[in-house]
């Protein structure tokens, strides 16, 4: 037997915008889940229509966790349509930032009990996008603040942050969001946006969780896209894009757009060197600088490589991390690795499934040796023509 279970929309504010089909759907229920009755429209439904509701607000309360409280309200909820169909009403549409629509049909999708289907009231996205006067055919990325991972970030569009219902949530989604955004950027609360109506308060990101009162269960919080270009200088791409803007052979910097992977080899000797350097006088200042000019030369030669149509900084990375994955498989797999003579076994097992062919190991020559005259060296009161004697006589004084 297989139950159906209907989720449906109430949108995001009262009875007058409910659709009119969604309206008369509820009219023939006598009872009705809903995952809180904190909504405008359901007093309305409960005292004009006499409809009960049943709902989960006990689960929130009981739980700490929001996964917890969304899979105990699937759980419920599917329970209950093996006995009979069900209605389960959510705010906003079913399919807009909506977990437990999300968890129902990725149920549904694997088991053959219970059917789905999805009435859809009115989301909030409309009404935010003009309750702060922004066209979201720009773009925008849309995130839930209880599930928020920085990586999830993107500056380069605009930003809607749902599921911002009090100030703690706020503190946590402001700490979140000055990871990537500058202290002082203007973000917009929304608080019960609706067709004719919102409340906007727009603050400085480090004053996000001073509003004490402007959070509840219809808040979302609004960010514009970014266009200062000082806002990008510690994005990756970025970086990437001002390479390859300097190798362009139309646009392009002179000695840079006629440089070739041959001719920059030495810059990455020269860079280690000064990294060397920095690191023996642990000044942070220092190695993040020359961090950064070896990234230069990694950037130069993908940039090089995109020109002339062989490769890119996205298959560089990409082959970084799949052979860091691979060959890490105590961390990111099943394997057990206790003592280095483990990892050493799992290391060659991995390179021989990548079909990497032993070798004799020349760099690991050169640098050995190259270590041992910069240590010698290093202290050393050496102009640049007395250290290049100095070594080309193998590294005797004599």
């Amino acid at each position: 037997m297989t139950g159906k279970i209907t989720i449906v929309g109430l949108g995001n504010y009262g009875i007058e915008e409910l659709p009119l089909g969604i309206y008369k759907f509820l009219k023939k229920q006598t009872h009705v889940y809903t995952r809180t009755l904190d909504h405008p429209i359901i007093n309305t439904l409960i005292e004009d229509e006499e409809i009960e509701f049943q709902s989960f607000d006990h689960i929130y309360e009981s739980n700490k966790a929001f996964e917890d409280v969304y899979e105990s309200i699937v759980t419920e909820l599917i329970e209950a349509t093996q006995v009979s169909d069900i209605v389960y009403t959510v705010p906003g549409h079913p399919r807009v930032a909506e977990t437990t629509t999300a968890k129902l049909e990725a149920y549904a999708h694997k088991h053959k009990d219970i059917e789905v289907e999805i009435l859809g009231g009115k989301s909030f996205i409309d009404d935010i996008f003009e309750a702060v006067k922004v066209d979201p055919n720009d773009g925008f990325t849309l995130l839930d603040a209880t599930s928020l991972d920085v990586n999830q970030l993107n500056i380069r569009t605009h930003t809607l942050i749902t599921q911002v219902y009090s100030s703690m949530t706020a503190g946590d989604l402001k700490v979140t969001l000055m990871e990537r955004y500058d202290d002082g950027q203007r973000v917009y609360i929304v608080d019960g946006a609706h067709s004719s109506d919102a409340k906007v308060i727009e603050t400085p990101l480090f004053e996000l969780d001073h509003h004490m009162d402007a959070f509840s269960n219809l808040t979302s919080v609004f960010i514009r896209k970014v266009e200062v270009d000082e806002a990008y200088m510690s994005d990756f791409y970025y970086a990437a894009s001002i390479i390859d803007r300097l190798v362009d052979d139309e646009v392009g910097c002179p000695w840079d757009k006629v440089q070739t992977h041959q001719s920059l080899k030495r810059y990455m000797l020269e860079e280690t060197f000064e990294l060397f350097e920095a690191i023996d006088n642990e000044d942070d200042w220092h190695i993040i600088e020359e961090l950064g000019d070896i990234l230069l030369q990694v950037l130069l030669h993908t940039s090089i490589g995109k020109k002339e149509g062989y490769f890119d900084i996205n298959e560089v990375v990409g082959n970084l991390s799949q052979k860091m994955i691979h060959r890490h498989p105590h961390i990111f797999g099943e394997a057990q690795a206790e003592t280095e003579e483990d990892l050493k076994h799992i290391w060659a097992k991995a390179k021989a499934e990548e079909g990497k062919v032993q070798r004799v190991k020349f760099e690991k020559v050169f640098a050995e040796h190259f270590m041992k005259l910069y240590d010698k060296t290093k202290n050393m009161s050496l102009d640049e023509a007395a250290l290049k004697q100095y070594l080309e006589q193998g590294g005797n004084n004599s």
